[in-house]
């Protein structure tokens, strides 16, 4: 429809305006080179071009730069590669990222760091690739850097990703080699996040939790959202009251009225007014058809019915077995 046309318009209006620097960038790089030109270009110039590729969209561009670089007699630099794995990141080009990590260590000699390990990481994800993203942050860790918590986020929301939860699909996938579900990998980061191992500047956030608690939710994973939920709290962080609902209709999906209904007091806690916050209305309503189920399951034991294992006292501690696996 002409809905879709116009966002086609728009987007190619932006990318246009995002390559006009591009251009102007690579005229003046032309200029420097060009016979007769009093200014050389240095791996200054070429590291800002480069850059420039990387915003306006064009890792080709970007490594041709590199090419040039070396032609002009010049060495790059670890920020050389750091704005080619950018560029490589802004269209989520796995095998452009997998050429900046061979160029990097066999032909420079160099050792990657945080930087073009997080563009990586991030590139992966946009390329939907979960489980690269997950080496990239166990060979991160393994070489000695210390990635930050954003880096941290993307792998978690990644794997969250994989699982469907985008479109609110709750999957619950595996991956194709059958291991682990990709929700307990992304609770396997978190717990990294929270052990010992993690660096010192690294700790969970609300995007941390955000992510968790809707992927858990919709992989029905109630008690699991619901521990995130709580452990989001001690952290000082007060729950979004969409976080809420999405537990308390994972809980109802389940069979579980009675663990919803208890969910739904510690909202209360947290300031959320069944009657008279409007914000709460969805998560009323969802209160609502738990309730009317209430009675017919008071007599069926375990009030459990989703395929999920209570989680043991100090699940989120330590255990990393998925993590070093």
């Amino acid at each position: 429809g002409g809905g879709g046309f116009d966002g086609l318009a728009a987007a190619a209006t932006t990318l246009d305006e995002a390559r006009v620097p591009m251009d102007r960038a690579l005229r003046l790089l032309a200029a420097m080179r060009s016979e007769g030109s009093s200014v050389r270009p240095n791996v200054v110039t070429y590291n800002a071009a480069i850059r420039a590729c990387a915003e306006g969209l064009n890792p080709g561009g970007a490594f041709d730069l590199l090419g040039r670089l070396r032609d002009d007699g010049l060495r790059p630099t670890i920020v050389t590669y750091g704005s080619l794995m950018t560029a490589c990141e802004r269209v989520g080009d796995i095998e452009g990222a997998s050429r900046v990590f061979r160029a990097i260590r066999a032909e420079d000699g160099m050792d990657a760091n945080e930087i073009v390990y997080g563009a990586a990481i991030s590139c992966c994800r946009k390329a939907g690739e979960a489980e690269r993203a997950l080496l990239l942050l166990r060979k991160m860790i393994g070489e000695g850097l210390s990635p930050n918590t954003a880096t941290f986020n993307t792998v978690v929301a990644a794997l969250a990703e994989a699982c469907g939860t985008e479109g609110g699909g709750g999957a619950g996938a595996a991956d194709s080699g059958g291991s682990a579900p990709y929700w307990e990998k992304a609770l396997a980061v978190y717990r990294v996040m929270t052990s010992k191992h993690a660096p010192a500047d690294v700790s969970p956030n609300r995007q941390t939790y955000n992510i968790l608690v809707r992927c858990l939710s919709s992989n029905l994973q109630p008690s699991l959202a619901e521990s995130m939920l709580a452990a989001m709290r001690q952290s000082g962080l007060v729950p979004d009251v969409d976080l809420y609902t999405l537990t308390v209709r994972s809980y109802e999906r389940c069979g579980s009225p009675i663990k919803a209904l208890s969910l739904m007091d510690s909202m209360r806690e947290d300031g959320y007014d069944f009657y008279g916050n409007r914000l709460f209305d969805e998560a009323f309503k969802s209160g609502v058809r738990v309730l009317s189920r209430v009675g017919k399951s008071l007599h069926v034991a375990g009030d459990d019915d989703c395929e999920e294992e209570e989680d043991e006292p100090g699940f989120l501690d330590g255990g990393e077995e998925i993590w070093t696996g």
